[in-house]
């Protein structure tokens, strides 16, 4: 049996009414069909996904698992996929046209790279052309030799991933509590054991609906209630908060498994990060006090302050010692305050 050079797993749950176009999608790719493994996963689906996906007969390798969320998909996956290179795609997402030839040039032309990720556009439901980009600062090389990269890395999308798949083996286990975003898992630890390549064309469109199992909702401003009363809402941002944690946790031991000293500065700041984005989830659930709340800006600041300029850290500084007198709920209108005053001062300027 012929190795496939790329297999594109494509991890699914109650997708049926996306399915088709994401398979449609690696099916269109201009790279020989026979150097093309489709792997679908349905993580025990209630829907007709199972149905939609059989039609395509032995075009795709498809397989269905009790429900257990997507770090066990991708790891059931992960075992199957022959191809030397393995790219995921989300059951509700879908790859553009040239995709996978970029993808495989790229590794071709750099052996010694680990993952190769790409930007994306997302279409939110019903959303007319032209879609916006996701405005990812990507970055490449070999990131854990470089703290201003290793800082300044954020961890992509999941069908905007592609791995070498001997380089995969070594991220493995996936921590099983990562429910949803598992792959973000496998986007924090690859950095430390290969180079990686970043690919500024949008390569991948990526679908924001209410049925989305990571919600954008929960990337909310400082001081915004995103939920407004509504138990579906608050339970998405809980599972955000508790998953965001559980990242952090099991990147943070994988590197203890592996030998590297957390106790470093450089390393100590990288897996603050995730701490921060809980902590923001969390006071969006139930509002801090003054004083914890200016603590977290200036952690946010001391994690983030490698990827502003200084403008921008002085007016984040100021927001912090502004939060001491407004509070977490009314933070905003320091912006607001800001704004104001500067369309003072240029209106004075006008007529001057």
């Amino acid at each position: 049996m012929t190795t496939p050079r790329i297999t594109a797993l494509i991890d699914t749950y109650n997708y049926g009414r996306f399915i088709e176009e994401a398979i449609e999608s690696v099916l269109a790719q201009d790279f020989p069909a026979e150097q093309i493994e489709i792997l679908v996963v349905d993580d025990g689906s209630t829907d007709d996904t199972a149905e939609r996906v059989r039609k395509y007969g032995e075009r795709v390798r498809f397989y269905t698992k009790p429900n257990g969320g997507q770090a066990s998909t991708l790891t059931f996956g992960f075992e199957r996929a022959r191809g030397e290179i393995v790219a995921l795609l989300d059951g509700d997402d879908y790859w553009l046209p040239g995709k996978v030839r970029r993808v495989v040039e790229e590794f071709a032309k750099q052996p010694q790279l680990g993952m190769v990720y790409h930007d994306f556009f997302y279409k939110r439901e019903n959303a007319a052309p032209p879609l916006p980009t996701s405005g990812l600062a990507g970055l490449s090389g070999f990131l854990r030799d470089d703290p201003k990269k290793l800082l300044s890395y954020d961890i992509p999308l999941c069908a905007a991933l592609a791995f070498r798949r001997t380089v995969l083996q070594r991220l493995l286990p996936i921590p099983l509590s990562l429910i949803v975003q598992a792959d973000a898992h496998l986007g924090g630890c690859i950095i430390f054991v290969a180079p990686i390549l970043y690919v500024a064309e949008p390569l991948t469109v990526h679908r924001v609906h209410s049925a989305n199992e990571w919600n954008w909702a929960g990337n909310s401003p400082a001081g915004a209630t995103i939920f407004e009363g509504d138990a579906a809402a608050r339970a998405r941002l809980e599972r955000r908060v508790q998953t965001t944690r559980a990242i952090g946790a099991g990147v943070r031991d994988w590197l203890v498994k592996n030998g590297f000293d957390v106790g470093r500065p450089e390393l100590r700041a990288f897996l603050a990060q995730w701490k921060i984005q809980s902590r923001a989830g969390e006071f969006a659930l139930e509002p801090p006090g003054r004083l914890r709340f200016f603590r977290h800006l200036i952690e946010q600041l001391r994690y983030q302050g490698t990827r502003l300029t200084l403008r921008h850290r002085m007016v984040n500084y100021a927001n912090a010692f502004g939060a001491l007198v407004v509070g977490y709920e009314n933070v905003h209108r320091l912006d607001e305050l800001r704004l104001a005053l500067k369309r003072a001062a240029h209106s004075s300027l006008g007529r001057s």
